[in-house]
């Protein structure tokens, strides 16, 4: 029994329905919603990976789209930084620490205290921090016990197997 196109396009209709609901898909998910399409597995699998490819051509735009939304956000701080700079720069001009409107109270507060170090090394020893940063290397780890040395505290693992699409 042949299947027309126009019928696995509605089976597949079911499962793009699915992803755009927003849930979370299992594979038990999937399998269910492709167990009744008839086909070849070969012909199932190329269909089903067409929803991959859109979804990661989704991801992209969405990435590209959050970059273009953080690079706005970034020039809108900075131009309200820039415009409170000058709001403070004429408080100052017009020698006022404190200026009200009718929907404001303009405010040019004192600067914070803080603390410039000028030579670390001159500083007294009980008000300095030492950290001391140890990190494994795993590429050397990885290269002696290919090597055969056994290295105590170290071991590979092999990860679950993944799927490549070429």
């Amino acid at each position: 029994m042949s299947v027309t196109a126009i019928a696995l396009a509605n089976d597949y209709k079911k499962l793009q329905d699915l992803i755009e609901s927003g849930e979370e898909l299992t594979p038990e998910m999937i399998a269910d919603t492709v167990e009744g399409v008839e086909g070849a597995l070969g012909d199932k699998l190329d269909s089903i990976f067409s929803f991959v490819r859109n979804l990661d051509g989704l991801a992209v735009t969405c990435d590209e789209e959050a970059k273009r939304l953080a690079a706005r956000k970034k020039s809108f701080e900075t131009q309200a930084k820039n415009i409170k700079q000058y709001i403070l720069n004429c408080l100052l001009a017009a020698g006022l620490d404190k200026h009200k409107t009718t929907y404001n109270t303009f405010t040019a507060a004192k600067g914070s205290v803080s603390v410039v170090i000028d030579n670390e090394a001159l500083l007294p020893d009980e008000l300095v921090t030492t950290t001391v940063l140890i990190a494994p290397d795993k590429k050397a780890i990885k290269e002696a016990i290919d090597a055969g040395v056994d290295i105590k505290g170290a071991h590979i693992e092999i990860g679950p197997r993944s799927l490549r699409v070429r």
